[in-house]
């Protein structure tokens, strides 16, 4: 299960800005402590409540922002070629090539159906964990193909990243709800016809845009 990062440099100097103001408080209340006079107080208190209170306000707006980020963003997943097989109904040639933290794993298959399906696991975040910075979780565990005309397909599902059996037990035991962090978590799937396609996991889905 991947869940991607991105934690910028206004998030850091944010956060930097409120320890010194936490910092400048501190000082001022160590001031009051020794009985220095209000005089110290004031010049460390006041200039660090004002800085406090400022950087509060720009990581809430920053915050917002990265919300908004988390909750509309898109993270480019996988790639997928299929092509009919020359003389066969019912057969699809697939090129599928998975990114992972910058890595890139390449195979080929072959699956019985007319339509592809991609399938993954999703566990959705909640949207003060998105605004930290983080992405919800995914993992893509198969693939498969479907006929066109309805009729079920004898061929077994393509596991991949090693399945998704423990995910699924996991569900059935409540462990993925008992988190804090986690708003639900899910099998989700996209289904498409033969082309070259990229493949991207949202907030809470995976989805596929046609690239040819």
């Amino acid at each position: 299960m991947s869940f991607p990062v991105t934690f910028g440099f206004a998030q850091v100097g944010l956060l930097a800005m409120i320890v010194l103001a936490l910092g400048l408080i501190g000082w001022a209340a160590l001031a009051t402590t020794r009985r220095r006079g209000p005089k110290a107080v004031l010049g460390r208190g006041v200039p660090g409540l004002a800085l406090l209170l400022v950087a509060v306000l720009l990581l809430w707006i920053a915050t917002l922002l990265q919300t908004y980020l988390g909750l509309s963003g898109e993270i480019k997943a996988a790639h997928v070629i299929a092509k009919p097989v020359a003389g066969q109904q019912h057969q699809l040639d697939l090129e599928l090539t998975l990114y992972d933290e910058g890595s890139e794993r390449r195979s080929t298959h072959r699956v019985e159906g007319d339509l592809w399906a991609l399938q993954a696991n999703i566990v959705e975040l909640h949207p003060w964990v998105n605004a930290m910075g983080f992405h919800s979780g995914y993992k893509i565990t198969r693939l498969f193909g479907q006929r066109i005309d309805g009729k079920a397909t004898t061929q077994d599902h393509v596991l991949l990243n090693g399945g998704d059996r423990d995910f699924f037990e996991d569900m059935n035991d409540g462990a993925w709800f008992t988190s804090p962090f986690v708003k639900s978590a899910y099998g989700n799937a996209v289904i498409a016809t033969p082309g070259e396609y990229d493949v991207y996991i949202s907030h809470d889905a995976i989805k596929v845009r046609q690239t040819n």
